[in-house]
């Protein structure tokens, strides 16, 4: 992937994270980040998406990610429930990821599932050519849908998700 393409993958794990005061304080530095990707519609999404978390007060930005993340399975952030639901499928799916991560040597953050779209997104942004291809081929018809769910959903999410499904299929 292209270091574009990385750099999208590491705004797009930051910006799908709960809108907690970290996430806020560091919107400049976000904006900063996204004006280093080419002019386009990658940078139009973010960009705006920016403008939105500055136009709401943090409690109404904290409702609105729960609504649609937390309290909606059909729209929650963990991807291997999407593909294999709570059956025991799902704990072998995520062993998996655990596997993947262990072997790029790279350390997840303590307290989040191995498969939360902003974590598996920050792997992406740094991990090698090879496994990168490997878990965007696995996981790619889960984000489009979660996309496709969102924007039904009339989510404000739905555009970043839209994005990440652009990223994943190229």
């Amino acid at each position: 992937m292209t270091r574009e393409k990385l750099l999208t993958l590491k705004i797009l794990s930051h910006l799908l994270q709960f809108p907690d005061e970290d996430l806020l304080n560091s919107l400049e530095s976000l904006h900063e980040a996204i004006m280093e990707l080419p002019p386009g519609r990658t940078q139009e999404v973010l960009a705006a998406f920016l403008d939105y978390l500055r136009s709401q007060r943090p409690i109404r930005l904290q409702e609105e990610y729960s609504r649609h993340f937390d309290l909606s399975p059909a729209t929650c952030l963990n991807l291997t429930y999407h593909r294999c639901g709570d059956g025991k499928d799902r704990g072998a799916a995520m062993a998996q990821l655990v596997q993947v991560y262990r072997q790029a040597g790279y350390e997840t953050v303590a307290g989040e599932l191995p498969d939360y779209l902003p974590l598996v997104l920050e792997f992406l942004s740094i991990c090698p050519g090879e496994t990168l291809a490997w878990v965007v081929q696995e996981y790619r018809s889960q984000i489009e849908a979660l996309a496709d769910r969102l924007n039904q959903a009339g989510a404000p999410y739905a555009h970043l998700l839209s994005v990440v499904a652009d990223n994943f299929r190229t």
